[in-house]
This record gives C-alpha cells, sequence and structure tokens, in this order.
C-alpha cells in the first residue's frame, strides 16, 4: 500500500477527541468521535453537567474553543456552580472569548425566540438558533445542558425522534463535537439516544451503607467500546473514571 492509499484509508476514520475525564477515553478507544453527537443520560445527581462541562473546559486547555448552550439552567448559575465546586472560571474563559455561552434561559433571548410557540415551533427555532450561534462562533466542542427540558410538551413520540434527527444532523454538519446532557424523566431518553453517535449512562446507586456513582458506554458508532462499568468519582478537582467497578 502506497501513501496516498494510506491516507485515504486515514481520512475515511475518525478521528478522536479527547474527552477531558481522566480513564473515560480508555472506555472508548481514544475518546469521542470528532464532528459526533454524544449523549450522557442519567438520573438527578448522577454528574451530567460536571461530564459535560468538564469537556469543555479541558478541551479549551488543549486548544479548542467551547460553547455551551443552557436550556433550562441559567448561565450564571451554571458558572457559579462549577467555580464553587471546582474553582473552573467560566467567566475568564468568556472574557479570552475561548468560551461562549448561549443562556436560553435570558429574558431577551426568549423574546428573540419567541417563547409562547407551539412546541414543536419553538424547537425548529432552537435548532435554527444553534446552527446560527455555532456557524457565527465557530466551536470546535459544543455542550448542550439538559435538552429533555424541551421535549416534554411534545406528546408523539415519532416527533420526537424526527426534531431529535433534525437537530442532530444540523450539529454534525458543524463538524463540531457536541456533547447533550439527557434527564431519565419519562423514558423519553430512550427516543433520543437512539439518533445520537454515542451514548453514555451515568448512575448513582445504593450499594451498602453508600451511594456510589458509576459509569458505562451503550454504544459508539465507529469506535470500539468497553463493557465494563466502572465507579465514578467526583472531587475538587472535577470527574474521573475509576479502574474499579462498582459492584462486589
Amino acid at each position: 500500500m502506497d501513501t496516498q492509499d494510506v491516507e485515504a484509508v486515514g481520512a475515511k476514520k475518525y478521528t478522536k477527541v479527547g474527552s477531558g475525564i481522566p480513564g473515560f477515553d480508555e472506555l472508548v478507544n481514544g475518546g469521542f468521535n470528532k464532528g459526533t453527537v454524544n449523549t450522557v443520560t442519567g438520573g438527578s445527581g448522577t454528574g451530567k453537567t460536571v461530564f459535560a462541562t468538564q469537556f469543555i473546559y479541558e478541551g479549551i486547555k488543549m486548544g479548542d474553543k467551547g460553547m455551551i448552550i443552557t436550556p433550562s439552567e441559567s448561565a450564571e448559575s451554571l458558572k457559579r456552580e462549577m467555580y464553587s465546586s471546582f474553582n473552573w472560571d467560566l467567566w475568564k474563559l468568556e472574557e479570552e472569548k475561548k468560551l461562549v455561552i448561549v443562556d436560553v434561559t435570558d429574558p431577551v433571548l426568549r423574546l428573540q425566540k419567541s417563547i409562547d410557540l407551539d412546541p414543536v415551533d419553538f424547537l425548529v427555532n432552537f435548532r435554527k438558533l444553534v446552527e446560527r450561534k455555532v456557524k457565527e462562533e465557530n466551536p470546535q466542542r459544543v455542550f448542550i445542558d439538559d435538552l429533555m427540558a424541551f421535549f416534554y410538551a411534545v406528546q408523539a413520540p415519532f416527533k420526537i425522534r424526527s426534531l431529535a434527527d433534525d437537530l442532530f444532523s444540523s450539529l454534525r454538519a458543524t463538524k463540531a463535537t457536541t456533547v447533550i446532557t439527557i434527564g431519565t424523566a419519562f423514558g423519553m431518553n430512550q427516543i433520543l439516544e437512539y439518533g445520537a453517535d454515542s451514548c453514555t449512562m451515568l448512575r448513582r446507586d445504593r450499594i451498602g451503607n453508600s451511594l456510589v456513582r458509576s459509569i458505562y458506554v451503550m454504544k459508539m458508532r465507529g469506535s470500539k467500546i468497553s463493557n465494563s462499568i466502572r465507579v465514578l468519582d467526583i472531587s475538587d478537582d472535577g470527574m474521573a473514571v475509576s479502574a474499579l467497578s462498582p459492584y462486589p
């Protein structure tokens, strides 16, 4: 095989993007696939927002511009939470133009987006907003926090699937690597996960007298994954995946 053939084969393979979560990349053969849409699913308190914010924060350290889109929690609340817990100064990163935060809860943005529209029309407008912001700012990493907040009012499962597929396709077209957090209420996460390129599951279970966080990867298209369930630790330094199993 000559050099051109080798380059052609390489161009057909995904480039890996480091997650910034110590221990996680070992589960997914080196990281997320570049330009893909990746869901992180779990109940309340499992660490979804920490995982995705760390993906952005550590990516900025690697030289990637980041974007955080907050459909439900205000941007100021998220910034205070991350600074108080881990000393991650998102304000400074914004000032340095390394991070863009799109606060969908902002009253001005709500007016611009006509929040009182039919839920389906609102989701279409949200997709257009995301497309426009990503095109304007050209981030390499995108985090959308708690996407489920937008889908509760849409009753038909097939419509949820269609709207999610449209959003995911738009995100893939930007070439950014996206992490979307999803809650587990009402089982809608299964509809949204189906169209994602990878699905990572976070849990928090009672084992003996302790509550233990755990993580496993359900799927990642185009990549080998580990079948292991690992302990997920959160400390003052952030999140890390342990080599240990949560089960005795």
